[in-house]
């Protein structure tokens, strides 16, 4: 597998103990961690996900299209398949090259067009509405995204594609959607190659065990609200200092006891526990709430759990599993990481544990999502994908 990482994160210590090999590609994308937290600053203070997802491309996958192309070359050379994101048009390109069959991944059925799915960012109208404003969502899409796209395909004289949401970032011989079936019915008027896996949660390995301290917090007082930010949590510096300020102050302004998971040596009470990584699957469960960025990961975990959220969305996807979580009723609306404070975060907590209704939403959806398996239901999608014709 080859990934490409934004900042210094290594994956290659979870892939050897799952039994196949990560390298990473182009990595880190950010030579600092002073300008990663430029760019990251830039993107939650953006106007709208739209001028978020241009500044995400033009910052982030920019720079690093042609190592992604080389190394999507390389591997294609010496495979039968090729299945990467959505967004890595440079990984299409490669594929498309060398004849080898290529197979999308989104992370958030959201962005699969359909009119019972409203596209984010523009007003709400109905199901007839929905059909126009996908057009409009697509327009603006092509007129800027895809411009980029097509000059790196041109330079590799490959043929320009004709829209970006339903052909550049969609195989369609299969694009899998890594969201569990229990968000909804399967649209009618999607296309054959849409398909619904479930979330590609990871099995359990041996660096997600629970450590004897946090399992004796979780037993020692009412359950605890979690806050973290996963991936998108600073870990030095202002940054840090004052998110972890916010969540200490809001989680005492709500009366509740807190697991706080931050990059911080800070002494832990028995009110608050400092933690620098827990395996969520394993504490979630354990916890009257969770607050976090409404990451696809942390969204799917949280529900699976049957435990209300807070979320305070970032970027991009966060926003629309947040509007998700609240539809669904497992959480109030969302705060935004941009006006968030301590006293606004501590009502959005107040409201939320011992909150009867989330918690009954958050364990039916549970249940819904007690046979999802992400990764088995692919690889039989995958299979059925490769499969000739033949032989169906």
């Amino acid at each position: 597998m080859l990934y490409t990482e934004i900042s210094d994160r290594n994956y290659e210590h979870v892939a050897a103990a799952l039994g196949f090999t990560a390298r990473a590609i182009a990595s880190p994308v950010l030579a600092s961690r002073e300008r990663e937290y430029e760019v990251g600053l830039a993107a939650i203070g953006a106007r709208d996900e739209f001028s978020q997802g241009l500044l995400i491309f033009r910052e982030l996958l920019d720079p690093v299209v042609e190592p992604i192309y080389e190394a999507g070359l390389e591997l294609c050379s010496r495979s039968d398949l090729l299945i990467h994101h959505f967004i890595l048009h440079p990984s299409r390109a490669a594929a498309d090259r060398t004849g080898t069959p290529a197979i999308t991944v989104a992370f958030a059925h959201m962005l699969a067009p359909s009119r019972f799915i409203h596209p984010s960012g523009l007003p709400e109208f109905g199901l007839l509405a929905n059909r126009i404003e996908w057009a409009i969502a697509c327009f603006a899409l092509n007129r800027t995204l895809l411009k980029r796209v097509n000059r790196f395909r041109r330079a590799k004289a490959l043929p320009p594609f004709g829209d970006l949401l339903r052909e550049a970032w969609t195989s369609r011989r299969l694009h899998l959607l890594a969201s569990s079936p229990a968000f909804l019915d399967r649209p009618s008027d999607w296309p054959e190659w849409n398909q619904m896996c479930g979330f590609l949660e990871l099995p359990a390995h041996q660096h997600e065990t629970l450590a004897p301290d946090v399992d004796a917090f979780l037993n020692s007082g009412p359950a605890p609200v979690f806050l973290g930010f996963g991936s998108l949590m600073p870990v030095s510096g202002p940054h840090l200092a004052e998110t972890v300020a916010v969540f200490e102050e809001a989680a005492s302004r709500a009366g509740c006891r807190a697991i706080i998971q931050a990059e911080i040596e800070r002494p832990s009470t028995d009110r608050v526990k400092f933690v620098k990584r827990v395996p969520h699957r394993v504490v979630f469960p354990r916890c009257a709430a969770v607050v976090h960025h409404a990451g696809a990961g942390t969204t799917h975990t949280t529900l699976r759990a049957g435990t209300p959220s807070v979320p305070v969305p970032h970027v991009s996807d966060q926003f629309l599993w947040s509007k998700e979580l609240h539809r669904l009723g497992t959480a109030p609306p969302a705060l935004r990481r941009t006006k968030w404070s301590a006293a606004a975060l501590a009502e959005r907590i107040k409201a939320t544990i011992g909150n009867s209704e989330m918690k009954q939403a958050a364990m039916s959806m549970r249940a819904r999502m007690r046979f999802d398996n992400g990764p088995e239901t692919a690889a039989d999608l995958i299979e059925a994908a490769v499969r000739p014709p033949s032989a169906r």
